[in-house]
């Protein structure tokens, strides 16, 4: 059985130039399951925020994103040879053919040195936070953790630079709204795979298992923007002790827009319909013909991209 797509939120077939801007609010759960450290961008202090007089960790979603970025490669690399250039380096990209992939298509990609190729992200991820007050005792400044989860580069030299991480302990969760623009059905699916199959994040010193569990609340379609803010969701609509979906419930119907659809597992919103359930079986790769329709969109996309950017060069 092939995946439907809705008709809203998603465009239709790929194309760099974006003449509307649909989008897809994903209302994403990060359920923490084990202490996790996350470094900040300034090394001189943890980066926290307050709203009203509860103070909460801050998380920039990049640091969730990377993840994910590298879950989506894997997974292109095991369904087919051809998806990802064997000269393709993550960070690096030397040339926009040989850098061509979902994954570029996906989340975006500038040339770096000399290059000046670029491909604009349909992924907006903005800063998540703690739903509960945030413990400043749980900061900690330590010395830079490499890749590899440890304080040691490849060749065994210690770290010196130290930064200020914030430690999110388990029960203290995130919220974090996810949003799609004038991206295609292939491009959310894969989001959504990228997403359900993350489990490790953050900065860990030693090989943990899982440390966070991601889950889908619901998911919101709109003819325009369809952005969400979890600091605007925890300044006015959220306390501590509260129920977390029940804030979220009132949160997204006093926002809401006439062109918004809305579907997930809080009041105000309808149940998931059956496309969602399918593309999340899909995504989640937990139906058995998941690798075969995951192949199928894959290439589908790639070869509209190609034809766009490389053939008609």
């Amino acid at each position: 059985m092939t995946l439907q797509y809705p008709p809203t939120g998603l465009e239709e077939s790929f194309d760099i130039y974006r003449k509307r801007k649909p989008s897809v609010t994903l209302v994403v759960k990060r359920n923490v399951t084990e202490p996790t450290l996350f470094r900040n961008s300034s090394h001189d202090r943890a980066e926290t925020q307050e709203f009203g007089d509860k103070l909460h960790a801050q998380v920039n979603g990049e640091k969730f994103t990377s993840k994910e970025r590298l879950t989506g490669l894997s997974l292109l690399r095991e369904l087919d040879d051809d998806f990802v250039d064997d000269d393709y380096a993550y960070n690096e990209p030397t040339d926009l053919e040989s850098s061509l992939n979902v994954g570029t298509l996906t989340y975006g990609l500038a040339g770096t040195g000399d290059q000046d190729f670029a491909i604009k992200s349909r992924v907006v991820e903005g800063y998540t936070y703690t739903t509960e007050e945030y413990d400043l005792m749980n900061k900690e400044t330590r010395n830079a953790v490499y890749e590899s989860g440890t304080m040691r580069d490849d060749e065994g030299n210690q770290s010196e630079a130290l930064f200020d991480f914030v430690k999110v302990q388990p029960g203290n969760d995130l919220v974090h709204f996810i949003t799609l623009e004038a991206a295609t059905g292939p491009m959310l699916l894969y989001t959504l795979h990228n997403i359900l199959n993350t489990g490790k994040y953050g900065a860990r010193e030693t090989r943990t298992g899982r440390n966070i569990r991601n889950k889908i609340l619901g998911i919101v379609l709109g003819n325009h923007d369809t952005s969400l803010s979890t600091g605007e969701l925890l300044l006015e609509f959220h306390d501590e002790g509260d129920d977390l979906e029940a804030s979220i419930g009132d949160y997204i119907s006093t926002v809401q827009r006439t062109d918004w659809e809305v579907y997930g597992e809080f009041d105000g919103a309808d149940q998931f319909p059956d496309w969602f359930e399918r593309l999340e079986a899909v995504a989640s790769r937990e139906a058995t013909d998941a690798d075969e329709i995951l192949r199928e969109e894959f290439t589908d996309l790639m070869e509209a991209a190609t034809d766009i950017f490389i053939d008609d060069d």
